[in-house]
């Protein structure tokens, strides 16, 4: 069941020192700009919203993750990894679409700094050792790695099983920081964590 998943990968994660974030479904319209990708589609737009700000559902869960990093390096916590499970909306020629996710996120030293602790920064490789490691308590240790098909990332990679992509993870381009004021490099990765319900729910059958 989803919710169990759910609960073992969240616990999985607050081991690596992840913290959980619910980010608001609404958001601007603004956010379509800096992707060509979503460019292609339409928002969902709310038919009363309460202000421009919050006018249409999320298209993508990277640009809330990125408010969420920007606010917490406003107040001096620069060093940060976040997890969210939840959904994007995007209305297409064939209809409306839903989709749920798992993102990661990842900022900053690898851990605080102490007289004990040398600061050392996070990478990519230490990144993409977190999104192998959550695809290996799900039982994916065979997966593909295949180039990204993704113009929000500068560098990055994807996980797929046969043709199904389980996961693109890769380093947030500097254009799209700069929109938020961030200086440091972010990790992003996105899991198609309806295909892995779907996967998972095959293997018990």
């Amino acid at each position: 069941e989803d919710y169990k998943v759910q609960n073992i990968i969240a616990s999985q994660l607050n081991s690596f020192g992840f913290h959980e974030m619910m980010a608001n479904s609404l958001t601007t319209p603004d956010y379509v700009q800096l992707s060509e990708l979503l460019k292609e589609e339409y928002n969902v737009t709310m038919l009363n919203p309460l202000s421009s700000e919050l006018s249409v559902m999320r298209q993508s869960m990277l640009y809330s993750g990125l408010e969420a990093i920007s606010y917490n390096i406003n107040r001096k916590n620069s060093d940060l990894k976040l997890f969210e499970f939840g959904k994007s909306y995007r209305k297409l020629l064939s209809g409306y679409n839903e989709k749920k996710h798992l993102t990661l996120f990842v900022s900053g030293n690898r851990v605080s700094e102490s007289w004990t602790n040398v600061q050392k920064p996070t990478d990519f490789f230490l990144f993409k050792g977190y999104v192998n490691s959550i695809l290996s308590r799900l039982g994916f240790d065979k997966t593909q790695n295949l180039p990204v098909e993704n113009d929000i990332f500068s560098e990055g990679i994807a996980f797929a099983l046969g043709n199904d992509t389980l996961v693109e993870m890769g380093t947030v381009k500097k254009s799209i920081l700069k929109h938020f004021d961030i200086k440091q490099e972010v990790f992003y990765a996105e899991f198609n964590w309806d295909l892995v319900i779907k996967l998972l729910s095959n293997k018990i059958k």
